[in-house]
């Protein structure tokens, strides 16, 4: 039996509370040198305040998103069903037809009682469809996905650019502090990150000695 798209499941509770974790944190205080940074720019600090926008909208938007799901959940819970144990209790968490067909196939449950998983799951999914669409849940999951995607590519554009100041160079650090502090997508950080940095420190160094010559 074919499953609709669903966006809601187990995985993306989880990553919703990770995202939620990014939110709840504070954004990477203002440098120190930012005041210097005025009278001799540097091009990491705009990047850095584009930044500062676009992660208070992905929080805003992750916000939202989590009001609208904690109301679908408080009145119909999560759109699935529980496999019952061979002894009675609530067994094995089934969030797709897909899932109850398995159970069956591997004798977890017999025909019958997945005869009627599935039409309990098919009532449960309906509801929920209904009252998603009416509290707008799937626009909500697609604004807000899309905001942190914009923010992610806000953070790699700062790394991207050379610092031409100690400014530029403390808020490369003060946002990899915030990113380890909640979590980032980059398979590889810090180390590109930490590249970046490093290559600013040592060509600022390399200036200012050929300053003092």
């Amino acid at each position: 039996m074919a499953d609709a798209h669903h966006t809601t499941s187990l995985p993306s509770v989880s990553r919703r509370a990770l995202l939620a974790s990014t939110a709840a944190a504070p954004i990477a205080a203002a440098p120190r040198f930012l005041s210097s940074a005025e009278s001799a720019p540097d091009p990491v600090v705009p990047l850095w305040r584009e930044w500062q926008r676009l992660h208070a909208r992905a929080s805003e938007l992750c916000n939202h998103w989590q009001e609208i799901e904690s109301r679908l959940v408080h009145a119909f819970g999560f759109p699935q069903v529980f496999i019952p144990a061979a002894d009675g209790v609530r067994g094995i968490c089934a969030q797709s037809h897909s899932d109850i067909d398995q159970a069956i196939a591997g004798g977890d449950c017999s025909q019958e009682v997945g005869a009627d998983l599935h039409a309990e799951l098919a009532v449960r999914r309906a509801r929920w469809d209904a009252e998603a669409k009416a509290l707008g849940f799937d626009e909500a999951n697609r604004q807000e996905l899309e905001a942190w995607r914009e923010e992610e590519e806000a953070v790699r554009a700062v790394f991207r650019t050379r610092a031409a100041t100690l400014a530029g160079v403390e808020i490369k650090l003060a946002l990899m502090i915030q990113l380890c502090t909640t979590f980032s997508d980059d398979p590889d950080f810090p180390l590109p990150q930490l590249r970046s940095t490093l290559s600013d420190v040592k060509r600022l160094r390399s200036t200012l000695a050929a300053l003092r010559c």
